[in-house]
């Protein structure tokens, strides 16, 4: 049993989850990560008082009769005094909170964490935050798979950091990106929630012990074997149709999505300009610019005479790249043909060009605007020309050594 400040500062839970008693139905918990939290245990169950060092030994035993009190007098349940100790620091807060009558039925009026969850996911979709598919589906996904079953019940007020903390800290262990993606989704939900006087305090922790793993990137071919893939494309049994999108995908280092649906109305025959449309705000539709920005490139002759024989012969279609005459081919289906070449991803052609930029003294603020990259500092705000036939150059350049005729 500890019973001075200094024993609760000492020690150590041996697992995870372990508790030890401070007296008086007052006991401590702990975490690996050295967390721990004082707890008051009822016939009923477990009443978290708060977190130490936050609340103080001496303030949590002071909690305890107080809290006695109110389950022999009536004038609390278990379930009101979970709610009342989340608003409260200090026992006296506690008796005057009580004596504002709190009773079951203001609390049950309390948001669940799943119709908070839910609304503010609505919110998110309805203001066009995400522009992406996968972007839009990912924190519903997450939530419902690694957290609803833990906390989508639970009242707004009931929810303690121990709670989120026991379920999230093995998810960070296991997928410390997917985790901290998930933490973020709920940290804003309980942000709001504060901002709407629902709560008083956000339970969301803030540390949490993570493995120690080396950053993982997307899989990018160095680009002196860009000649190499070129012609083992052409050696391939895809389409032309499917061959012509790999090249495009290559030379200009779009998306795979940007490539596969390239519609028509985009693309002018006479100057070989691809006007790539900016996505509007809260928009769902694929193939548009991520960054929202309209992007406008002008396309390399070899490649110009590819998609003018591709547009010519599919008449009646409303997208350059289509195998049937009214969809346009699948994206995943341009990111399984890459790869049978080698461990390598769409996305990574952007990384084999800024590489090959850096090895043929082009400038970086050229290269970024080629790539449609996002502008940092005060290139955001000063650097605005978008060099456009000086990428119509660059793109020359870089289809002739990709063909291998530089």
């Amino acid at each position: 049993m500890l019973n001075t400040d200094i024993q609760v500062r000492k020690w150590k839970a041996q697992k995870s989850g372990d508790r030890i008693s401070c007296g008086q139905s007052l006991y401590l918990r702990g975490w690996d990560d050295c967390t721990k939290i004082f707890e008051f245990r009822t016939k009923s169950g477990w009443v978290t008082l708060g977190s130490y060092p936050s609340l103080s030994f001496a303030e949590a035993r002071a909690m305890i009769p107080v809290c006695k009190r109110l389950l022999k007098d009536n004038v609390a349940t278990v379930k009101t005094l979970k709610a009342m100790v989340t608003r409260v620091n200090t026992a006296h807060d506690l008796g005057i909170l009580a004596a504002r009558n709190v009773n079951d039925a203001s609390v049950s009026q309390m948001l669940t964490f799943d119709r908070a969850y839910r609304d503010w996911y609505q919110r998110q979709l309805k203001s066009g935050i995400w522009t992406h598919r996968a972007s839009m589906s990912r924190p519903l996904t997450f939530y419902e798979t690694y957290a609803e079953k833990h906390i989508g019940s639970l009242r707004l007020d009931e929810i303690r950091r121990s709670t989120i903390k026991a379920f999230m800290q093995p998810l960070f262990m296991s997928h410390p990106a997917l985790a901290s993606k998930l933490l973020g989704y709920i940290n804003k939900v309980f942000e709001e929630a504060m901002d709407n006087e629902l709560i008083d305090a956000n339970p969301t922790p803030l540390k949490f012990a993570k493995p120690n793993r080396e950053p993982s990137h997307a899989p990018s071919l160095h680009f002196e074997q860009l000649p190499e893939l070129w012609s083992w494309i052409e050696l391939q049994e895809f389409s032309d149709t499917i061959k012509s999108a790999m090249r495009l995908t290559i030379v200009t280092a779009h998306r795979a999505a940007v490539i596969s649906n390239m519609k028509k109305t985009h693309y002018d025959l006479e100057s070989g300009v691809w006007a790539i449309p900016r996505k509007p705000k809260g928009s769902t539709e694929v193939g548009l610019m991520k960054s929202r920005r309209a992007f406008d490139a002008k396309l390399p002759i070899g490649l110009r005479h590819e998609l003018e024989r591709l547009i010519a012969g599919s008449q009646g279609c409303d997208y350059v790249f289509s195998l049937d005459g009214k969809r346009p081919i699948n994206a995943e289906s341009l990111r399984r043909n890459f790869k049978r070449f080698g461990p390598i991803t769409t996305h990574g052609f952007r990384n084999t060009f800024k590489t090959w930029c850096l090895h043929n003294e082009v400038d970086d603020f050229l290269a970024d605007r080629y790539c449609d990259h996002a502008l940092k500092g005060l290139d955001k705000n000063y650097r605005r020309d978008d060099l456009f036939e000086q990428r119509a150059e660059l793109a020359k350049r870089y289809f002739d050594f990709i063909r291998g005729a530089s």
